[in-house]
């Protein structure tokens, strides 16, 4: 089956920074070629935009593989924290962790988006800290 969903170029650089976060993290082959597969068809995608500032759209990439790649860790340690049955000091911080990295995660994105001029803008509201 085949679905086709138009995505804001912010979200397909997101997918396709995860996507390359798990080659390099996922060992199962089963799993790598399923990566593979749909890393490829967003990569084809990509090669789409028209970009008037590539320099500064690929730093902004690069901001977002390094918060998703932290953000992987991240949910690592809280795992086995939760495999431990250890929720102090490291689990706070590391759950505190996770909002701040998705809010970095979500303006970085809509610089993607702006900068490429975007026909689809996510937006994002949450509650204020």
């Amino acid at each position: 089956m085949k679905i086709q969903a138009e995505i804001s170029v912010g979200e397909l650089f997101d997918k396709i920074t995860i996507l390359n976060i798990k080659l390099k993290k996922i060992n199962d082959p089963n799993k790598l070629l399923n990566v593979k597969t749909e890393l490829d068809i967003l990569m084809e995608q990509s090669k789409k935009i028209i970009l008037n500032n590539k320099e500064k759209f690929n730093k902004l990439v690069k901001k977002l593989e390094d918060i998703n790649e932290k953000l992987w860790d991240i949910e690592n340690i809280k795992r086995q924290c939760e495999a431990n049955k250890d929720f102090g000091d490291t689990f706070i911080k590391i759950s505190r962790d996770v909002h701040f990295k998705n809010d970095l995660r979500a303006s970085i994105k809509k610089e993607i988006n702006l900068l490429s001029n975007s026909r689809i803008t996510e937006e994002k509201e949450y509650s204020k800290y």
